[in-house]
């Protein structure tokens, strides 16, 4: 099924994400694009595994909904 990504993929995959953020903000902020830049790295840093992050999220959010 899924593959769960190691302590170092993790690590280095966020740090990698946290420094193209960092340089990535003054063009941004220019440019009108912070919110949707943003929430495409938030996508990518939520990622422990290799399956979609929406499909996390929504599993994540079945114990929210009451039937």
């Amino acid at each position: 099924m899924s593959q769960q990504f190691s302590a170092s993929v993790l690590l280095f995959r966020r740090t990698a994400l946290f420094l193209v953020g960092l340089v990535a903000f003054p063009w941004v902020a220019i440019a009108g694009l912070r919110a949707p830049f943003y929430s495409a790295l938030h996508r990518q840093w939520i990622k422990r595994n290799n399956r979609p992050s929406w499909m996390q999220q929504s599993e994540s959010a079945k114990q929210f909904i009451l039937f």
